[in-house]
């Protein structure tokens, strides 16, 4: 049904925008882990949109994108396009052409700024706000840097690479790159995806690789914004107290603006419609089961480090599809029971005992297509770290004869008690995550699979008013997100689980899996040569470009910086309004004093509580306190 935007009803069908004319599909408020969440899709240009009330004085923004970064003709998959777009969208767009003008904003907004993040499979940016009045301002601003940025030579000259008028490589993104690519977790983590998705985007290194980057353009940053963020392949998340009508509004302002512009391809989603290359038994560092352990040798790497006493071992498993919930859930029970106090069976074995291999470890995941899951030895000696991959199948074999039902429903009990504290005090947090697997990677309708031969192919809208709603989105769809975001059933399920059952999902997903291991090793040398070439380098870029074009290079950058840093008119700054306080909704605070005889409500106490409930409240502290006296 149509129904006017300003209105707030929202049922089941369409809502039709006041400023796009777009017919909105919208599937009603569904219960996602105690907070109300409503999805909106266009169908003309395939963008979505979700409100979650959660209730909170915060709230949040999150834009997500699907970002895949592959080996195609005009980039190669470590070249760092997702994570170099992410900085680049910060330095201006179409409306707002000024670099740092959304922190700007933000804090006229109830904000400390913007902030953003690049995984191997997505990119999100945030903006938390006092309120939702600020939050809905800064909405289709922040939407029009994403969409629609400058991406300007001078934006990339500062914020990706250049080289300076010494001949030396810089620029914001190519120095944090350079402070991580040869650390020891990145080195080690890197070799790890290598081997479990071999020649996939699940192995690129998202942020860049040094030469990568050195070798990068503009043009291919372009490219890639032009390919990826498009309307069909972002999701705009708000959650906190704003209501279905004001979220419309500021959505479909962002609609029409999309609308204004030529239409863009949609593409099929990145990631889904097939599954990742199975793992290449062949491969140096991938173990596979056999009578009494695994057989197969871990690979061994070097990385930079003056102090060669200690390493690092990374043991990864591929794991079960996006949509098993169950298989998941287990896995990061038994990873729990596994390693979360030094009561724990691995602890017990390698850290909790007189011959320690390591000094700590913890498990860690991701869910993909098909996830993977992996366990981290850290601060091992190097004297004994080759004995680390075959006495883990050791110990997790005794771990699975010697199964403590009783402390795994323990585990349960505390995760899931950790789980509702985490969603009482921040109940976006707690489910954000839920939200971007789900919208990575949760079937939708009318979607091909397996995915188009070219993947940019277009999935053409139906704009035609006969169209039912469910072609764009359907109610398991959004069933599946509900299911995304809330573990208590999982949990209640799980704790009914015998012991037979995990020993039964250890040797499934662990002791009978084909495993992948990686050692790291700290190498002076290395550190030392890696150092010097670096220098040399340098140096010898410095000779080739000569003393005239390095002149060149350091005007350049003067030149990009002057106009990075052009001023912000106070007219452009003012047209954000800075929200009223009294929006903010406060943290409910009652405060009761007294004795058993003479309980009663403190002066000022009660902001943001219900007359009547503090009176309930009252009430039945005082029956309590009767009672407690008769006795």
């Amino acid at each position: 049904r149509a129904v006017d935007a300003s209105s707030g009803a929202l049922g089941m069908g369409e809502v039709i925008g006041e400023k796009s004319g777009t017919k909105w599909a919208v599937h009603p408020p569904v219960d996602m882990f105690g907070n109300q969440a409503t999805l909106y899709v266009s169908p003309e240009t395939g963008l979505r949109g979700m409100l979650i009330a959660t209730g909170e004085p915060l709230s949040n923004v999150h834009v997500v994108i699907a970002t895949e970064a592959n080996t195609n003709a005009w980039s190669h998959k470590d070249d760092g396009l997702p994570h170099t777009l992410e900085h680049a969208i910060f330095l201006g767009s179409e409306l707002y052409p000024f670099k740092g003008i959304l922190d700007k904003l933000a804090n006229r907004s109830l904000a400390d700024g913007t902030n953003a993040w690049t995984t191997t499979d997505h990119t999100c940016y945030t903006l938390t706000t006092a309120g939702h009045e600020g939050a809905l301002n800064l909405f289709p601003i922040y939407a029009d840097h994403i969409l629609y940025p400058c991406l300007s030579d001078s934006s990339f000259t500062t914020e990706v690479h250049h080289v300076n008028g010494l001949g030396e490589d810089k620029g914001v993104v190519y120095c944090e790159m350079q402070g991580r690519e040869n650390t020891e977790g990145s080195l080690v983590d890197r070799a790890v995806l290598a081997l479990l998705y071999p020649g996939s985007g699940y192995a690129a290194e998202t942020g860049g690789k040094l030469s990568n980057l050195r070798a990068l353009t503009n043009a291919q940053v372009r490219q890639y914004h032009a390919e990826n963020y498009v309307p069909s392949n972002i999701l705009f998340v708000l959650s906190g107290t704003a209501d279905p009508s004001e979220f419309l509004s500021v959505l479909d302002t962002v609609e029409a603006r999309v609308r204004s512009k030529p239409p863009a391809a949609r593409r099929h989603r990145p990631w889904v419609g097939s599954p990742p290359p199975p793992l290449d038994t062949s491969a140096q560092g991938v173990l596979w089961p056999a009578q009494g352990g695994a057989q197969g040798w871990p690979l061994k790497i070097g990385f930079p480090s003056e102090d060669e006493a200690c390493g690092c071992v990374s043991l990864a498993w591929r794991g079960p599809p996006y949509a098993d919930r169950t298989a998941w859930i287990g896995i990061k029970l038994l990873w729990r029971y596994l390693t979360d106090s030094a009561a724990s069976p691995l602890q017990k074995a390698f850290v909790e005992c007189d011959d320690a291999l390591c000094a700590d470890l913890r498990p860690a995941h991701e869910i993909f297509t098909h996830g993977y899951h992996q366990l981290w030895f850290t601060e091992a000696a190097v004297e004994t770290i080759d004995k680390i991959a075959p006495q883990f199948f050791v110990a997790a074999a005794a771990a699975a004869e010697a199964f403590d039902l009783d402390r795994m429903q323990m585990v349960i009990r505390r995760f899931r008690r950790r789980l509702l504290e985490q969603a009482e005090r921040e109940p976006t947090d707690t489910v954000i995550d839920s939200v971007v697997r789900h919208f990575l990677y949760a079937p939708r309708p009318g979607e091909p699979n397996p995915p188009p031969a070219t993947p940019d192919m277009a999935i053409a809208p139906i704009p035609d008013s006969a169209t039912p709603v469910s072609t764009y989105l359907s109610s398991s769809e959004v069933a599946a997100l509900a299911a995304d975001a809330d573990m208590l059933p999982l949990l209640e399920a799980a704790e009914a689980l015998g012991a037979d059952v995990w020993v039964g999902m250890l040797q499934q997903w662990v002791i009978q899996a084909p495993c992948v291991a990686v050692i790291g090793l700290p190498s002076g040398e290395l550190a030392a040569t890696m150092s010097s070439n670096e220098s040399t380098r340098e140096a010898a870029q410095a000779a080739a470009l000569g003393p005239e074009r390095l002149a060149e290079l350091a005007r350049e950058l003067e030149i990009a910086i002057e106009y990075n840093e052009r001023e912000i008119s106070e007219e452009t700054l003012r047209s954000v309004p800075i929200p009223s306080l009294s929006s903010v909704r406060p943290i409910p605070l009652l405060t009761i004093r007294g004795d058993l005889s003479s309980l009663h409500i403190a002066p000022h106490s009660g902001r943001g509580v219900d007359q009547q409930l503090q009176t309930q409240l009252l009430d039945k502290l005082r029956t309590s306190a009767a009672a407690a006296a008769a006795a």
